[in-house]
């Protein structure tokens, strides 16, 4: 039952059938209600304008809305528009599964950094060209967060947090032995160490990027069978478990979904910790003693070499499925992505993303030099270079993600016992076998 407002409903079931000329969306919920809410707003300000009817169906978790896409293209039940989390845009371009948005894209492509350029173009192995598949919301990257008032209480000042990568780490390995003989129950450090977290997977796609690892080449095609490679892949999987063998992981990093990081940094039982999105500093917003005064957010410390360090950018997308609703489709998010509505959007979420688009960037809410947490993601995502992820370069590495083969090398070190290198040739084959499926 739809009326002239938008229709919003939280169950997957309230699909709106194509002959109804009901535009049907489908998003996440998101962790801050705002997410949800203001969203609303711009339907039902869209519906005004256009004189026309969206049903938008919620999902409570992200990683449920892509399965619930795959399953809706085996019913071929799709909706019309869909947000994607787990980077399914590759997979069904590839598949020749959702509709070309480059109408959408093309005319405003010099508002966006060739990073999120590229997250949006994709290669489609039925016409056997790249073109723009995703429309482009936001995007974020892993930050690390960590407890000022407690590096205080030891004796520390931000400004003695070590900018070369080696006294970086080890300064956080030294606030763990304070604590510790302070008789402090924290762990210095807060890696996710797990194959049912997602920060695991890309955490550990950050420290590739330090050390300079190349896992595909310009073509998408794997570089992992070379011997320089396969051995900083090694020392990554070495630098990581020595932190874990050291004790200054918790032992409870193991089994950590996505959310548990935060859960843990709120509760103080983590120093600091790595974490995508910024929802860590969003969940205090509204308590300004904790977000300005007790925790921060700091850069990444420049790579091993030198070098200042590269961003990995995840943008999160939207795809089109709509055959006959597809006018209202394109419509609609041309109107989402405009730099007032888009930008408004996102600073309800509390900053949670950043914007995509660089007429955003200089917005008040963004350059603001005494927020402790949004001065610092912008200044990485505007002053450092960044790239997209791999899984952009080929639906075969959203495979590698999905399977969290980072998390499971890991594990095969920590748990089963397996040396960096057994668990790292272990990698390669699956990640090679992985790759054969999308020749």
């Amino acid at each position: 039952d739809v009326d002239n407002t938008s229709n919003s409903t939280d169950i997957s079931t309230g699909i709106v059938s194509k002959e109804s000329g009901v535009l049907t969306i489908w998003w996440y919920k998101g962790y801050v209600e705002a997410e949800k809410t203001y969203l609303e707003k711009i339907v039902r300000d869209w519906e005004k304008e256009n004189n026309r009817k969206i049903q938008i169906v919620f999902f409570e978790q992200e990683s449920m809305l892509d399965k619930a896409i795959l399953d809706a293209l085996e019913s071929n039940a799709t909706p019309d528009i869909a947000i994607t989390y787990g980077q399914l845009e590759a997979l069904l371009a590839w598949q020749n599964k959702i509709k070309d948005v480059s109408s959408i894209i093309k005319p405003i492509e010099n508002s966006f950094p060739a990073s999120v350029l590229k997250s949006s173009s994709q290669y489609n192995n039925v016409t056997k060209k790249s073109s723009y598949y995703a429309v482009q919301i936001y995007q974020e990257g892993v930050y690390i967060h960590y407890w000022k008032d407690l590096i205080l209480q030891l004796g520390y000042k931000d400004c003695d947090i070590p900018q070369d990568w080696e006294g970086f780490w080890q300064f956080w390995q030294e606030v763990h032995q304070q604590l510790v003989s302070q008789q402090q129950d924290i762990f210095g450090v807060g890696f996710a160490t797990s194959p049912i977290s997602i920060d695991t997977f890309l955490f550990f796609e950050y420290l590739l990027e330090a050390y300079n690892v190349k896992m595909l080449d310009s073509e998408g095609q794997l570089l992992i069978h070379r011997p320089k490679t396969r051995q900083k892949i090694v020392e990554v999987m070495e630098w990581w478990t020595q932190f874990f063998e050291e004790g200054y992981i918790s032992p409870s990093a193991l089994v950590w979904e996505s959310p548990d990081n935060n859960s843990s940094f709120h509760n103080r039982i983590i120093a600091m910790t790595p974490n995508s999105t910024m929802s860590i500093p969003a969940a205090r917003a509204k308590e300004p003693e904790v977000y300005f005064d007790r925790m921060a957010t700091i850069p990444y410390p420049n790579k091993p070499s030198g070098e200042p360090m590269t961003y990995l950018t995840k943008v999160r997308q939207v795809v089109v499925f709509a055959d006959r609703n597809l006018e209202d489709a394109q419509n609609f998010l041309s109107y989402l992505i405009r730099p007032e509505i888009i930008g408004s959007y996102i600073e309800a979420m509390g900053g949670r993303f950043f914007p995509v688009n660089k007429n955003n960037w200089d917005d008040p809410f963004w350059d603001n030099p005494d927020d402790p947490h949004i001065s610092v993601v912008r200044k990485m995502f505007t002053e450092f270079p960044t790239r997209s992820h791999y899984f952009s370069d080929n639906p075969g590495y959203v495979e590698v993600l999905e399977e969290n083969v980072w998390g499971q090398a890991l594990q095969q070190i920590i748990i089963d016992g397996a040396s960096p290198e057994k668990a790292t040739d272990w990698a390669i084959a699956r990640i090679t076998q992985i790759f054969r499926q999308w020749q």
